[in-house]
């Protein structure tokens, strides 16, 4: 059993994320980056994972997880749909990640979208990356980081990004599984309406 706020009791907590998921091609190219890392510096952390880049991660009962579905759902009506694209290695030294950028552009668009996502009302801790990247490789020491940055050079990678999917942990591959797509509806947002002042008298 687990505590929840409020003094909740929850009998199964599980661990999930939302993240941002190219298509085939661009799962296949980051696929074969990792591979091609690997055969230089031997395995890594997330040298198996799909690409993806993360919008959050965070625990729930299957109450919470009903709840924040709703709320992303509901928020996801009013984003619109349009190409990405990736065109540049860049790394955060200090976790050691290598990981694929995206142009100016995208990174405006794809963070619009991620600061929509962890506003909502999670209930739960939340993990919210701030910065969108594809990551080639984690917990990469100098050496190893330094290998990547002179092997891996140029890279051009986009994708139509019209949704966002819900992966829940699983503790046996110690990989995410997705197990649910939200797709943006690219409705407008209805206008603001400005309420006349009224005064009592």
């Amino acid at each position: 059993m687990t505590l929840l706020k409020g003094g909740q009791m929850s009998a199964h907590v599980e661990k999930y994320s939302f993240v941002f998921q190219p298509c085939e091609k661009g799962i296949q190219l980051v696929k074969s980056i990792k591979e091609s890392l690997k055969n230089k510096i031997g395995w890594f952390s997330s040298c198996h994972s799909l690409a993806h880049i993360t919008i959050c991660e965070y625990q729930a009962d299957m109450d919470m997880l009903s709840h924040i579905k709703r709320q992303v759902a509901e928020v996801l009506k009013f984003e619109q749909s349009q190409y990405v694209y990736f065109d540049e290695y860049q790394v955060f030294p200090q976790n050691g990640t290598f990981y694929i950028a995206p142009a100016l552009k995208s990174k405006q668009f794809l963070k619009k979208k991620m600061e929509a996502i962890t506003q909502l009302d999670f209930a739960t801790e939340l993990y919210k990356s701030e910065e969108p990247h594809l990551t080639v490789g984690r917990k990469l020491d100098q050496e190893k980081l330094a290998i990547a940055s002179e092997n891996l050079k140029a890279v051009d990678l986009d994708f139509f990004c019209s949704s966002i999917f819900l992966r829940k942990f699983n503790p046996i591959r110690k990989q995410y599984d997705i197990i649910e797509e939200f797709k943006f509806g690219n409705f407008q947002k209805p206008p603001v309406e400005v309420g006349q002042l009224s005064f009592d008298f």
